[in-house]
């Protein structure tokens, strides 16, 4: 008798989540395809200049190690406790792993899944339970610009947020002027010591966020004030506290213990040429062009107030883009891999929805759990194996 065919295994995004979960696919017999909009680990390399709070070791696992030193038994990676920059994480693990043999063939950079719905079914069509879905059928652009239809039985989301911010303003919507202002401002991680220290040195900064992005960025500016002594900078939170971060107490990583303290302590002193302000609600974000600076309006505790400054960052988090499956019944996702949509998962970063506390290892929890499920068998781990 033959042996059963396995679901084939569509992953959108080749990433840190996208990379191992393929390697988990494969190891389990799965045919699967990745498709990669960008380059593999294009994410990381966009935050690339940053130093991780997690060692190296907690960010690999047993499979990718696995596959990296079968092509290269004598391949030099860094220590288990290293803490590296998210540029050398991607050139020591992910960018020879999404070459090497295990993967060989099923990794579609420049590749964008632009939709993805069910063959012969539309969303809001009651389904027949005592029916099987059709599987899923995805409109594919290649490098060329040329569009195909591929299909999958199980689709795996590990595409993560970083490619659509939050907005600024009160509510969680644009503010005035925003949307045209978006081209001019940093949203992402600014390299403020490195490739971009000539955009903000001497400069007046205004850095909205109270999470770790936008504490890196107060204490590398504060830091670049000690030497250009004009660069001024404004920090606005939206949250109650005096103190802007929000300390774990035995925090494992001392690096986040670390950058959490120093930045409270710069908040609170108001050192390095720096104003912190909580409790503001932004409701004007205009910028008159390039190089033209910002006007930005708040409300501080109510009481309305306006800066005038030349440069803004932005890291005020990032939320799911559900464009692709928007005619599936995917929901905004808040914790778990599974949907609503039966053979859909969402996985790493994307999965926690708009909670910006995601580490890496957090998604081969992901890789394994959604796995589990498809496979039907609750204790299937095979990182567990691989490990032993």
């Amino acid at each position: 008798m033959s042996k059963p065919t396995l679901p084939r295994v569509a992953i959108l995004g080749a990433g840190p989540i996208g990379l191992e979960a393929a390697l988990y696919a494969k190891s389990l017999g799965h045919p699967v395809t990745v498709y990669e909009a960008n380059a593999p680990g294009a994410h990381v390399e966009r935050w690339g200049f940053l130093r991780m709070f997690t060692p190296f070791g907690m960010n690999v696992t047993p499979l990718g190690l696995a596959a990296l030193l079968r092509d290269a038994p004598d391949r030099e990676l860094p220590a288990d406790t290293d803490l590296i920059t998210g540029k050398e994480f991607r050139d020591a693990y992910l960018a020879p792993l999404a070459e090497s043999s295990a993967l060989r063939g099923l990794v579609q950079p420049q590749t964008r899944v632009v939709a993805i719905g069910r063959a012969g079914w539309r969303k809001g069509e009651p389904a027949d339970p005592k029916k099987p879905l059709p599987p899923f059928r995805l409109l594919v652009r290649d490098p060329r610009g040329v569009e195909r239809f591929d299909a999958a039985d199980v689709v795996l989301d590990c595409t993560g947020t970083l490619g659509r911010p939050n907005w600024v303003g009160d509510g969680g919507i644009p503010a005035v002027g925003e949307v045209a202002a978006r081209q001019h401002a940093a949203y992402w991680p600014e390299d403020v010591r490195g490739a971009r220290t000539g955009h903000y040195a001497g400069k007046s900064v205004l850095v909205i966020g109270a999470g770790y992005s936008a504490a890196t960025a107060v204490c590398e500016l504060a830091t670049l004030a000690e030497v250009h002594q004009a660069t001024w900078v404004i920090w606005l939170t939206n949250g109650p506290r005096t103190q802007p971060l929000g300390r774990i107490g035995g925090d494992p990583l001392k690096e986040r213990d670390r950058l959490a303290a120093r930045a409270n302590s710069l908040a609170m002193r108001c050192d390095g040429n720096l104003e912190y302000h909580p409790q503001a609600m932004i409701d004007e974000l205009v910028c008159g062009g390039p190089d033209q600076g910002f006007r930005v309006a708040a409300r501080l505790a109510g009481k309305p107030t306006t800066w005038d400054v030349e440069r803004v960052i932005a890291n005020v988090g990032y939320r799911p883009d559900l464009s692709a499956c928007a005619e599936l019944r995917v929901g905004e996702p808040a914790g778990r891999v599974e949907t609503d949509e039966p053979g859909y998962f969402i996985l790493g970063a994307k999965a926690k929805g708009r909670d910006s506390n995601f580490l890496i290892q957090d998604g081969h929890a992901h890789v394994r759990r959604t796995f589990a499920v498809v496979a039907g068998k609750p204790g299937l781990d095979l990182y567990a194996k691989k490990a032993a």
